[in-house]
């Protein structure tokens, strides 16, 4: 790839979302201002029986508010349909008023997932072993790769600017933002479509029962009783377009995307390392490519795992010091895996928009080694001129976004 050009601005021209709180931005904002969490019983797997049974699910008939025809809907895997419907979202906000259309034709696709279709894979070997091969769907199959989402998310709207699929674990989504940037300043494609998308499946839901990083109440990120995460589903994508292409649109500019860093702990598996020294190179990365020195808010990975949590606060308090306003949007709607980078970029953007910081719900005692302002139970509003969303995966992978209002 052509080497970027650091001095392009980068403009954030639409947003979409869908999540357990709410099936577009309207809702979603709502739920968040309303202090509204999306946590409840979970219903996915129907007859099957996990050591913990509560997650944040998309609710209601999201498909049929798709822009494909149901007999194309039948083809994708939900994480497909997922994409798509906050893909459209963005498309449709990114042309809004504009006094000319995206140059679709000219944009990239860059989707971060974890799982992909691998619900579908589940249900076709299911099938195939205690049905028989006949009832077994083969379109299953092909709905398994992770790179399947930009594949519909492209197809659906014709993007052909070329397709980008990321799988750093939890970092998913926001690698493919920051990647999704660095394509338009190095001139490979004019617009990019950026974000993540995950459904639940029984092998990650059964996967981190088992290494026992589930909560068996909705999750308390940076509290006392902190016992794990609670899982979660959603996608959530950003329309970026380089500054002077969306001000010739006539675009109604979001916010400035002005700094991305990643970074990996090399340190282990699942864990990361306690120091957080991965997540500080990952936010000081943000903060020199943006040219700023500090930022007014923390939308933190905030899992409420004992060692995310801890390891997250010491980098935060290196990088920023311990007065900057912290908060973890995971509270609301669980932990979307290779999503959450998108869904809280999008969540950040609504931030900065509103001048409204959303808070960390459930958080009655902080524990000890988590000493920020981690803003309590009910939004706070504030003047707030920058936000970097903080994502960190399985494997050390760490990304941080930085966002500046308009």
């Amino acid at each position: 790839m052509r080497k970027p050009d650091r001095s392009t601005r980068i403009a954030v021209t639409g947003a979409g979302i869908i999540c357990s709180i709410g099936n577009n931005k309207e809702e979603v904002w709502r739920s968040i201002c309303e202090s509204r969490a999306g946590i409840a019983k979970l219903t996915r797997f129907p007859g099957e029986t996990f050591p913990t049974d509560i997650a944040a699910e998309v609710a209601g008939d999201f498909e049929s508010e798709l822009p494909i025809s149901g007999r194309e809907a039948k083809r994708l895997s939900r994480t497909d349909l997922l994409a798509v419907k906050a893909a459209a979202e963005a498309i449709a906000q990114a042309n809004e008023g504009a006094s000319s259309p995206l140059p679709l034709e000219r944009a990239v696709v860059s989707t971060g997932t974890s799982t992909g279709g691998l619900l579908e894979g589940e249900d076709f070997y299911f099938k195939r072993l205690v049905v028989g091969r006949r009832r077994a769907p083969a379109s299953h199959v092909l709905q398994q790769p992770t790179s399947a989402p930009s594949d519909a998310v492209a197809h659906a709207f014709g993007a052909g600017g070329g397709v980008v699929s990321n799988a750093t674990a939890c970092a998913s989504g926001g690698a493919a933002i920051g990647m999704a940037a660095d394509y338009l300043r190095a001139r490979h494609a004019d617009v990019a479509i950026a974000g993540g998308s995950d459904a639940l499946c029984r092998l990650t839901y059964s996967g981190f029962n088992v290494l026992q990083a589930v909560d068996s109440s909705p999750c308390s990120p940076f509290g006392a009783e902190r016992k794990g995460i609670t899982l979660g589903e959603g996608a959530a994508y950003l329309v970026l377009e380089r500054w002077d292409d969306a001000v010739r649109r006539g675009a109604n500019i979001l916010a400035e995307f002005c700094g991305y860093g990643a970074s990996c702990d090399a340190h282990h598996a699942t864990a990361p390392a306690e120091d957080g020294r991965g997540a500080l190179a990952a936010m000081r990365a943000a903060l020199e490519e943006s040219g700023l020195t500090s930022v007014d808010y923390v939308n933190a990975h905030g899992t409420g795992t004992l060692l995310n949590d801890s390891a997250e606060t010491r980098a935060i308090e290196s990088a920023l010091g311990t007065a900057v306003p912290v908060s973890s949007s995971k509270s609301y709607f669980g932990h979307t895996l290779g999503a959450a980078g998108g869904v809280e970029a999008v969540i950040s953007v609504l931030a900065l928009m509103n001048q409204i910081a959303p808070p960390t719900l459930r958080l009655s005692h902080t524990a000890p080694d988590c000493n920020l302002d981690y803003i309590p139970h009910t939004p706070r509003p504030m003047a707030m001129a920058s936000a970097i969303s903080n994502t960190f995966g399985f494997g050390g992978s760490n990304v941080s976004l930085l966002f500046r209002a308009v």
